[in-house]
């Protein structure tokens, strides 16, 4: 048996990567040295060093919080085609946060990364079109990115889908597949969708009324919440 040489993983890790890790950890203490890292790439145009750059002016993390700046680098490494910048510039655009709010703009950048299977963007430009903000309202294209979205295991997005075939707003109602995402969403630890079971087992709405039934949802919810703190 190999004895454990005692060098850490963390320092066998080439500079950039080591940077990354560190951001993506949040490991305080060493986001000065990181940032240093990241921005000697970043200022040679690696597209990856200019978003993790955005990452450290987006959170405030070993910087002072600049939403700005944030938007800045996410242009540069979105220029180089880096899909995660273009995810977040959508987002910023999309909520107005370091930039106004821009519906078409947000789409524009959200259309990429949600192409090539970000679920993340793809619930983003369906929460776009459901909201209709600047004249984006689409309540067809909205349901197909919530969709794909919850196909690919995304919670928020499967809760919104149950809600929607629960209601029938903007697709045939239909409680059988709302049942489906709503669970899907509950096992995916998605609070809302738990208690909502609960509320729908408890009171008979669209299913047969089953008190343990709706006891185990409420109690997934409220471990969540304990687990949470």
């Amino acid at each position: 048996m190999q004895e454990d040489s005692g060098i850490s993983f963390e320092s066998q890790m080439e500079p950039m990567e080591w940077a990354k890790f560190m951001v993506r950890t949040r490991s305080e203490k060493n986001y000065g040295t990181a940032f240093s890292i990241l921005s000697a790439s970043a200022n040679k145009g690696s597209p990856d060093a200019e978003f993790y750059l955005g990452l450290l002016y987006s959170r405030g993390q070993g910087v002072r919080g600049d939403l700005h700046a944030a938007r800045y680098w996410f242009e540069r490494a979105s220029t180089g085609g880096n899909l995660s910048a273009m995810y977040f510039l959508g987002k910023m655009y999309s909520k107005g946060y370091g930039a106004d709010k821009d519906a078409c703009k947000a789409i524009s950048f959200l259309a990429v990364p949600a192409e090539t299977g970000d679920p993340r963007a793809q619930y983003e430009l369906g929460l776009i079109y459901f909201d209709g903000s600047g004249g984006t309202k689409d309540l067809p294209s909205a349901v197909r990115w919530f969709t794909v979205s919850a196909e690919s295991g995304h919670s928020e997005a499967q809760f919104v889908l149950g809600q929607l075939y629960k209601t029938g707003y903007g697709v045939e109602r239909d409680t059988e597949r709302a049942l489906n995402w709503l669970t899907s969403a509950a096992m995916n630890r998605h609070r809302g969708a738990q208690i909502l079971l609960g509320n729908m087992y408890d009171t008979g709405d669209g299913v047969p009324a089953d008190r343990d039934e709706a006891d185990r949802w409420y109690s997934m919810s409220e471990k969540k919440v304990i687990s949470a703190l």
